[in-house]
């Protein structure tokens, strides 16, 4: 694949605009947004190893949202021809790819607050920069073991959290940022839920799990925006020992 880099504040998708590459992250982070009233949205905010423009590899769809750089990123550009040869010769570093596709359609009818209902109000925007601090930590042993002790500062949306695989092999439908190792019967799903920052908002979005998402004392329908200051995730079923704190700052 090849190298691109650029600067802060360069465009690096522009909506509307016709392409067939997509894009992983080698360094840096950027910014997806899109023109709601006639203001910018931030949509999503991605960092090293995340992916996007994945959808140009296999539509000749106009790009639906823009791409800036936040910061100084290098990139590495897969065009449909390098994923064909790919494909013949290295089929494995495309995994990522194909994860990123499956996640695209897993979530596309669960994206919070439709942007034809953004108030004017969540439609201001706002440098990234200037955002939320949102921070994930354990409540009890198992959670806290699942973080290695300790507690992580999330600063790449969507963060997705999901089962760890217990046999060797790779596992192609799964695609997540925290894997929480879990043993039968099982509370956490492969592919469970997702923390998003979107419209200003922090929200929690159930990937279609087995058992569901409880935040805040409910079991949510889909998504659920968080609140300031600290909010209880349950991963699976009330018993379920993954319990956390998301605390948005």
């Amino acid at each position: 694949m090849e190298l691109k880099e650029f600067r802060k504040g360069d465009v690096i998708i522009e909506k509307g605009s016709h392409g067939t590459s997509a894009y992983v992250i080698k360094s840096g982070r950027v910014e997806v947004s899109d023109l709601v009233n006639n203001r910018e949205v931030v949509l999503a905010v991605l960092g090293e190893e995340q992916i996007f423009g994945e959808m140009g590899l296999v539509e000749d769809q106009p790009r639906s949202a823009t791409v800036t750089a936040v910061e100084d990123v290098q990139l590495a550009e897969l065009n449909r021809d390098s994923f064909n040869e790919l494909f013949e010769r290295k089929p494995k570093v495309l995994l990522p790819i194909i994860k990123a596709l499956f996640e695209r359609l897993r979530t596309v009818n669960k994206m919070l607050i439709s942007k034809d209902s953004l108030s004017e109000e969540a439609a201001e925007h706002k440098e990234f920069g200037q955002e939320k601090i949102v921070v994930l930590s354990g409540t009890n042993k198992t959670s806290i073991d699942a973080l290695d002790g300790g507690e992580i500062e999330i600063d790449k949306f969507p963060f997705k959290i999901g089962r760890e695989r217990r046999s060797s092999g790779v596992d192609v439908f799964s695609d997540n940022d925290l894997y929480l190792r879990d043993s039968q019967p099982f509370n956490v799903s492969r592919n469970h839920f997702s923390i998003v920052m979107a419209r200003r908002k922090v929200v929690v979005i159930d990937r279609g799990s087995h058992l569901g998402t409880i935040v805040n004392g409910k079991r949510i329908d889909g998504q659920s925006v968080l609140n300031m200051g600290e909010n209880k995730i349950i991963v699976g079923q009330k018993i379920s020992p993954f319990v956390f704190k998301l605390e948005i700052r």
